[in-house]
């Protein structure tokens, strides 16, 4: 017996007459795929009530077309369900509704936004222009996801790696880059730098010039919000939360946009990183010590033997390039380079 989802949606918030609700609850017993589509339903209908708030989102056209996407792929399945175990689940997943719902919204919202991802392959710097204007500089082995047309209240990205924003200003519609899931930067309009790859500890935020917003989500629910100034370096840890503020030459953080690496008292550990991504090598480090060094350095287009002879003299380490294999599917293998003690 096919029930038309109307029915079931009366069904589900109580308005169905006696007679009819009979009907539906002589269905109970159903297949676990009736369940689940009967769920869906009644996680769709949580969702709507908090959509209805935001003015960027039709949610009844929304709802339809959620319900459209169940018609198709379930003409031939009977919708059963027994309105007891609707009560049940509720109960537990009451909680979870408020997480699902942004779920739901990403995926409703899909089909209104198109996103866009810009990736960047390791040794190389791209540059681009967002829908309304901003000028953004992705650094090697990074990512960017964006809507392809912003959203009415605010423009938001997300970001993977390194990247560096001038913004085009807009007071009534604030630019956010999020980069963690309790992490974000809000700007109105300025130019600024986050790094913030995920093997990285630490997300870093350096202001060039104006003012941004750092955007803490908090345990209890609560967003901290702090004010950085232009020549300042927010550094925020993954593990813990902690933020930390330092006053920096912003120049030497955003150097890289030109060809640039600038080491400031760096360990060893760091600065492997910053070459394996500028460079497109892997680093086969044989004694673990020679992570503890501190390096200081500057280098503009230079070829990574040069760059690798300094370090040499920096750390009292050798190093080997070893030349890179082809595959078997004729690709080229990244350079080793090995490294240990002197």
């Amino acid at each position: 017996m096919i029930v038309d989802e109307y029915i079931l949606i009366k069904y589900l918030d109580g308005t169905l007459p006696e007679d009819e609700r009979i009907q539906v609850d002589d269905w109970v017993a159903g297949s676990p795929e009736n369940k689940k589509l009967l769920e869906q339903i009644y996680f769709t209908l949580q969702v709507t009530d908090r959509l209805r708030v935001m003015d960027s989102v039709d949610p009844e056209m929304a709802l339809v077309r959620f319900k459209s996407r169940v018609r198709k792929q379930n003409k031939k399945v009977s919708l059963r369900r027994s309105w007891q175990m609707v009560q049940r689940v509720a109960a537990v997943l009451f909680i979870p509704v408020l997480a699902l719902s942004a779920y739901f919204f990403m995926q409703i919202g899909q089909e209104r936004v198109r996103m866009v991802e810009v990736r960047t392959n390791p040794g190389v710097v791209s540059t681009f222009d967002l829908p309304d204007g901003t000028k953004v500089w992705l650094n090697a082995g990074s990512s960017l996801k964006y809507p392809e047309n912003f959203w009415p209240e605010c423009r938001q990205v997300e970001l993977t790696g390194q990247g560096y924003f001038e913004v085009t200003k807009n007071p009534k519609k604030p630019f956010i880059v999020k980069v963690d899931p309790v992490y974000s930067v809000e700007v109105l309009g300025t130019r600024f730098d986050v790094s913030a790859y995920d093997d990285d500890e630490i997300v870093s935020t350096t202001l060039v010039e104006g003012s941004v917003w750092l955007n803490l989500s908090q345990a209890n629910g609560k967003v901290v919000h702090q004010l950085l100034k232009p020549d300042e370096r927010a550094d925020f840890t993954r593990v813990g939360g902690k933020l930390s503020i330092t006053s920096v030459n912003a120049d030497n953080n955003v150097a890289w946009r030109n060809g640039e690496i600038i080491f400031r008292n760096n360990s060893m550990e760091q600065v492997l990183k910053t070459l394996t991504r500028h460079y497109n090598v892997k680093f086969n480090v044989k004694d673990k010590e020679v992570l503890n060094a501190i390096i200081t350095a500057r280098f503009k287009n230079e070829q990574l033997p040069q760059v690798m002879e300094y370090i040499k003299l920096a750390s009292n380490i050798k190093f080997k390039i070893e030349k890179p294999a082809i595959t078997d599917d004729n690709r080229l293998e990244m350079s080793v380079i090995e490294i240990s003690k002197e």
